[in-house]
């Protein structure tokens, strides 16, 4: 094995076989994130109560108007607590794409930036 076969083997996985396996991995973890934070389901159930708790009303006017308040109060806290879970899931997807579309450009440079910062830190110890 010549010791020139590492690098030529590195660099044309570098840029041919990695691509696919970055539009993979991005894909997978976009998958995970989506799941993570339940954004299908809570979108489908934003309006049902909190942990399904529900108050069963009496037949008498101020028990109905009782469980009634404790019923939207507590389809309220669930429309609030899924609403920024979506939210929160959201954000989470968008910078995770903002963070592949960076590793995107930067990929193509990255074994020069990586050889540039070794030959930097070389030079850095030398002089220090």
């Amino acid at each position: 094995m010549s010791p020139f076969s590492l690098p030529i083997s590195y660099l044309l996985w570098h840029y041919t076989t990695a691509w696919g396996d970055l539009l993979r991995w991005y894909r997978n973890l976009s998958w995970f994130l989506w799941n993570f934070f339940s954004i299908r389901i809570l979108a489908g159930t934003l309006l049902s109560p909190w942990h399904r708790l529900k108050e069963a009303g009496s037949k008498e006017t101020a028990g109905f108007i009782g469980s009634l308040i404790i019923n939207l109060i507590l389809r309220f806290i669930g429309f609030f607590a899924r609403t920024l879970t979506i939210l929160v899931g959201f954000v989470s997807l968008v910078l995770f794409s903002l963070f592949f579309f960076a590793l995107l450009l930067v990929w193509p440079l990255a074994p020069v930036i990586i050889i540039g910062l070794i030959v930097r830190g070389i030079f850095g110890l030398a002089t220090f």
